[in-house]
């Protein structure tokens, strides 16, 4: 067995705050447990579409600026719990309400086209 002193490499998390520049439609929430520059993200505001009162989608626009591939600026839409059983009279308001969804979705969508073409939006 050596005596000779052993020494061994540890990788240890180093941290200290890192100044970043915020885009204007950033809500300015931001995680303060970022492990790495990589899990830096911007998002907007949460926009609940619930036409009818019944929620169906949450979006809001998102930019990872450090990701390793994609950085551009994108619309996070998460979709609700729409499964179940429904009467004739269900389903048609189901419709009526996916509609009224899908116009809200687009106006995003044209939020977002607009900051891609250099706007503020």
């Amino acid at each position: 067995m050596s005596t000779e002193p052993r020494t061994a490499v540890v990788n240890i998390f180093v941290t200290k705050p890192l100044q970043i520049d915020e885009p204007s439609w950033c809500a300015g929430e931001h995680d303060q447990r970022a492990g790495y520059k990589v899990d830096i993200s911007h998002d907007g505001p949460e926009h609940v579409i619930a036409p009818g009162g019944r929620e169906m989608f949450k979006a809001f626009l998102t930019q990872a600026p450090f990701a390793t591939r994609d950085r551009t600026v994108g619309l996070y839409v998460e979709v609700a719990d729409l499964t179940g059983t429904c009467t004739p009279d269900e389903v048609e308001q189901l419709a009526t309400d996916l509609e009224a969804a899908a116009e809200q979705l687009r106006a995003l969508g044209r939020q977002l086209a607009e900051i891609l073409a250099g706007g503020t939006a």
